[in-house]
């Protein structure tokens, strides 16, 4: 192959052989030369990259490769997170729906109370019925539903016991003489509390020692509860 531009331009000669010539040709029509021999001047005449252009070009192309391969680790990840959020974001939604489902039954139950006293009109309330009878059981009680009664009590202030079978009601007042009341008592035997209390603390005693909610201490000679 030769080429030369006019007269007094030099002349350059170039041996390839068919496969070189081939790969050369392949390139100038990849690069839009019809000659041959403009690409391979154009490929003579264009300068050398200098070494940081290189360098760069190298930086380039290893950060280009490093973060496609980031890329390709973190995808999976990236995929488990979007589904964290998206499980937090269910589990969220159906605890908020569980709070205001709650929420609106105790609202309902508060105005089902709130309905049933107003209906009762005249009656007494039922920390004034405590109040006058100091104890109350719950297997004494002719109420159909007894739940009520026993919350409203412990919102007004009273004890409530909560026995295996029943609750028991009573005034704060009530308790702390009871629990005073033992204390005083040096005897372990339970048939002779018994003997020391009045009826109302001695029905409360008979309960609590067949459950097993209260002791004797040997050491400090008195009785407690659990």
């Amino acid at each position: 192959m030769s080429f030369c531009l006019n007269k007094s331009m030099k002349t350059l000669i170039l041996y390839l052989n068919d496969d070189e010539y081939k790969q050369l040709e392949e390139k100038a029509k990849k690069e839009g030369y019809t000659l041959v021999s403009d690409y391979a001047k154009k490929v003579l005449l264009s300068p050398m990259p200098t070494q940081e252009t290189l360098m760069n070009n190298i930086e380039t192309e290893v950060t280009r490769k490093l973060e496609r391969k980031i890329q390709d680790l973190l995808n999976p990840f990236t995929a488990q997170i979007v589904d964290l959020r998206k499980r937090t974001a269910e589990i969220i939604e159906k605890l908020d729906n569980m709070t205001g489902e709650e929420n609106k039954k105790k609202e309902e139950e508060a105005q089902k109370e709130k309905s049933g006293e107003q209906k009762r009109g005249g009656r007494k309330k039922a920390i004034e019925i405590l109040e006058e009878q100091e104890i109350v059981f719950e297997s004494e009680l002719k109420i159909r539903d007894p739940d009520p009664f026993f919350r409203r009590l412990e919102l007004d202030g009273a004890k409530v016991l909560y026995l295996e079978n029943e609750r028991v009601a009573m005034t704060q007042k009530f308790y702390n003489d009871f629990i005073g009341k033992l204390k005083e008592i040096k005897t372990a035997d339970p048939k002779e509390t018994e003997n020391k209390l009045n009826d109302k603390q001695a029905k409360l005693f008979r309960k609590l020692v067949q459950e097993a909610m209260v002791y004797y201490d040997a050491e400090k000679q008195s009785w407690n509860m659990i």
